[in-house]
């Protein structure tokens, strides 16, 4: 069902007024897991699953950049079982969505290292993001061993590389981020199962709404707690130091 008649609220929100970046931090599948008496594994599928189910309920709305943080700098710390598990996860995933980024003029574009994940995931990520290199709709990125102290070290030692003694600007910072360049700071944060943001870096910019939803692990999120966030964004004032 289209996202608009099942909630037709959301037609009352000019487009202009809707953020242009939405990213969703999809946290409590371990836990989900466990309370339902399966494998951690089992409850990365289902986040998979309900990932896959948003990003199709989002890409009607007028909504540049969708993302999702897939692996933090710091999961490295977890079982190497559960690891492969979700580097194999995210490579299924890449193969099984590439044909909708292409159906939709959709761009797929990876935040994070890569030297450090699998090679296969790496070739696929490679190969996902020429294949949908020149689509011109929604944004869709997943931030995959991705940390905000990660990103930045690795921001100045780039700038180091173009000139030790460059000056740094505003303007220089968002050309070095990962995404080419392409994805500003989140205008709208979602997240399940806590209320914190870890260590999200430039993504929880200046202007950035938090939206939690500490009652849901994130295989039980739908899209109506999108349009909730969406909502909460609409109605919150951004003074931006005004």
């Amino acid at each position: 069902m289209d996202i608009y008649s099942a909630f037709p609220t959301l037609k009352s929100i000019p487009k202009e007024s809707f953020p242009q970046f939405i990213f969703i931090i999809p946290d409590g599948n371990r836990r989900y897991a466990r309370e339902n008496g399966k494998s951690v594994l089992w409850g990365h599928k289902k986040g998979l699953d309900v990932c896959i189910y948003l990003l199709r309920s989002m890409r009607p709305l007028p909504v540049k950049v969708v993302g999702f943080w897939g692996f933090s700098s710091d999961n490295w710390k977890r079982n190497e079982r559960e690891i492969k598990g979700l580097m194999s996860l995210f490579e299924l995933f890449l193969t099984k969505y590439v044909g909708e980024l292409m159906e939709n003029n959709s761009r797929f574009l990876h935040l994070g290292r890569r030297d450090r994940l699998p090679k296969r995931l790496v070739d696929k990520i490679i190969e996902v993001e020429q294949k949908t290199s020149k689509n011109t709709g929604q944004i869709v990125c997943a931030a995959l061993d991705f940390g905000g102290e990660d990103q930045m070290i690795r921001i100045l030692n780039k700038a180091r590389q173009l000139d030790k003694n460059i000056e740094i600007t505003p303007e220089l910072l968002h050309s070095l981020r990962d995404g080419n360049g392409l994805v500003p700071s989140a205008d709208l944060i979602i997240r399940t199962s806590e209320i914190r943001t870890s260590d999200l870096g430039w993504i929880n910019g200046k202007n950035t709404v938090l939206y939690f939803i500490p009652e849901k692990y994130f295989p039980d999120m739908d899209n109506g707690d999108v349009v909730k966030g969406i909502e909460f964004f609409y109605q919150t004032e951004r003074r931006q130091g005004k």
